[in-house]
């Protein structure tokens, strides 16, 4: 298995920090957080891309999915912060080469908090770990 949960971590977590220093960051889905603006970055799938299995049977890339959920519970505005995020997120994600497949706004608790369920794609190399859209 081509393991890059870290990295991907990483990557949303550097580009959420400098504008929102106090967010909370999880590697699980956390329905109910406690501390906002929170950020749960989850590997939903990793498979063995078939096709380029060497003579060796070695994985040589792998199809990732992530999902990535956002809330926000600002007093007004939680909607505008949570796009702002989503944003970051989706410029950095989009530049390391991953695909959006899709995004879902959600409001929860009677308009108090709210949610984006954003899911990207890609398809990362063994070797240099670099990520091709698929």
């Amino acid at each position: 298995m081509i393991d890059i949960e870290g990295e991907v971590m990483n990557l949303v977590y550097n580009a959420i920090y400098p504008n929102y220093p106090t967010a909370k960051f999880e590697s699980v889905l956390n329905l109910s957080p406690s501390e906002f603006p929170c950020i749960c970055v989850e590997e939903l799938s990793n498979t063995t891309r078939q096709s380029t299995v060497d003579s060796g049977s070695y994985e040589r890339h792998a199809n990732v999915t992530y999902e990535i959920n956002i809330f926000t519970n600002n007093s007004s505005g939680k909607k505008a912060t949570a796009k702002d995020i989503l944003s970051r997120i989706d410029t950095t994600m989009v530049l390391h080469g991953f695909a959006r497949t899709s995004t879902n706004p959600i409001s929860l608790d009677e308009g108090t908090k709210y949610r984006f369920l954003v899911r990207y794609e890609g398809t990362v190399s063994k070797d240099t770990k670099t990520i091709y859209r698929r």
